[in-house]
């Protein structure tokens, strides 16, 4: 019978199948201090310095809730090794870390807080999900742990923008200069009189200009004449 050589290969099929084994990640995940930081502007500045950083890292916002919770939630992109463990395969090859796959997700978490009348505490907190495969297993969703990189870049970055962003200062035009008021009549302004420049006074004054014995003289008006005599 040929039946032997197939209960060999089944065997050691099971063999390897057991041999195949996922554990689950062991990294600690960073502490809250590590998660959080408390920076000096008001509620309003803050949370939109916080979507700033959000938008400039790409993140997709998918929830918001500004006005009660002070709460944003925001998925990234695919995350690699350095950024979260997924845990470790060993099979009869030995034991290497369970790689993130293709349609791994990754979310961002803030919580805004308003901490005092200007201040505000921001906390950033990442959580990451990936299939992973095992030999001869169905592939598995595993919550990986965060290794605090994510969350120390993004803080570093919200603290960054605080310090150069301040409320803006409306231009005020600047106030009109007081005039003097005469003695005695409120409102009324006092006008200066303003000396003469050097040259107007140097300059002498214009005579009547007399004509001169070359230019024809007008005609010369006589005495009226006496009544003539009347002759009877």
């Amino acid at each position: 019978m040929k039946v032997f050589p197939y209960l060999l290969v089944l065997t050691g099929a099971v063999s390897v199948s057991a041999a195949a084994c996922f554990y689950p990640p062991t990294t600690v995940p960073p502490p809250d201090e590590k998660e959080r930081t408390v920076i000096a502007l008001p509620y309003d500045l803050a949370w939109d310095v916080v979507n700033n950083v959000i938008r400039r890292n790409g993140l997709h916002v998918d929830a918001s809730e500004p006005s009660q919770r002070g709460i944003i939630e925001a998925s990234g992109p695919r995350f690699t090794l350095q950024q979260a463990d997924c845990g470790t395969v060993r099979s009869i090859g030995g034991a290497y870390a369970a790689l993130p796959e293709s349609n791994s997700t990754t979310v961002y978490n803030f919580l805004v807080k308003p901490h005092g009348p200007e201040s505000t505490m921001v906390q950033v907190e990442v959580s990451y999900n990936s299939p992973v495969k095992v030999p001869f297993h169905p592939a598995t969703d595993v919550d990986c742990i965060s290794r605090g990189t994510d969350e120390s870049r993004v803080l570093n970055e919200i603290v960054a923008e605080a310090r150069v962003t301040h409320r803006p200062e409306y231009y005020k035009s600047p106030p009109a200069p007081p005039q003097a008021e005469a003695e005695g009549v409120p409102g009324a302004t006092i006008r200066k009189s303003v000396p003469p420049s050097p040259a107007a006074e140097q300059e002498p004054e214009s005579q009547p200009e007399q004509p001169s014995e070359s230019q024809p003289r007008g005609p010369t008006l006589l005495p009226p004449l006496p009544p003539m005599p009347k002759f009877n």
